[in-house]
């Protein structure tokens, strides 16, 4: 009885950062965005950013929250 050799797929490289810069939404209202989106599930995040939004007072960035951080 002959075997036939199995074929394995050749291992993919893994996945790695894009070179495409994201897009700025910097200057997106997101007030704006959550009363006019007919979008079910555009209308939610946008409900959850509101609700979880520090005022301007109370945003702050640590060093320590950047991505270096979890690349150690």
């Amino acid at each position: 009885m002959a075997t036939t050799p199995r074929t394995e797929p050749a291992a993919a490289a893994p996945p790695g950062p894009s070179a495409e810069r994201l897009p700025d939404f910097a200057g997106v209202d997101v007030g704006v965005l959550a009363a006019r989106t007919d979008h079910a599930v555009l209308g939610e995040v946008a409900a959850l950013l509101l609700r979880n939004w520090p005022s301007p007072e109370d945003a702050v960035a640590y060093y320590e929250d950047g991505p270096e951080k979890l690349l150690r």
